[in-house]
């Protein structure tokens, strides 16, 4: 049995190298160049799901906000919105009174409205 090779080296080897993947990991962590101070530079401020794949975003950077519609395919700019200070939230359409209608006035609708007036 003395001739058989030992086992101690190779655990000694495999223990030295699994303390050193975190230590690594670690100085690669603290080299790596990039955003510091925890600070993200894009951040999602709000958001609305219009279908399975589609939705209306409204994204800060750097105090700026736009809306974008983002679809499985594409992200189109909808609109830039007013400059806001970094943090502050989306403004509520609640609080600023009813949303402009997006299209004109249905005629149909109208004629309608007068009927039920008329009554």
């Amino acid at each position: 049995m003395q001739d058989a090779p030992s086992v101690w080296p190779a655990l000694l080897a495999f223990v030295a190298v699994a303390a050193l993947i975190p230590v690594a990991l670690w100085v690669l962590k603290r080299l790596q160049g990039g955003n510091r101070g925890g600070a993200r530079p894009v951040t999602l401020a709000g958001g609305l799901t219009l279908g399975p794949r589609e939705r209306v975003v409204v994204v800060e950077a750097d105090g700026r906000r736009w809306m974008l519609g983002v679809t499985g395919q594409s992200i189109s700019l909808l609109a830039e919105l007013e400059r806001t200070a970094p943090g502050q939230d989306v403004p509520d359409a609640t609080s600023h009174g009813p949303v402009p209608a997006a299209f004109p006035p249905n005629p149909f609708a109208q004629i309608l409205d007068r009927l039920k007036r008329n009554d």
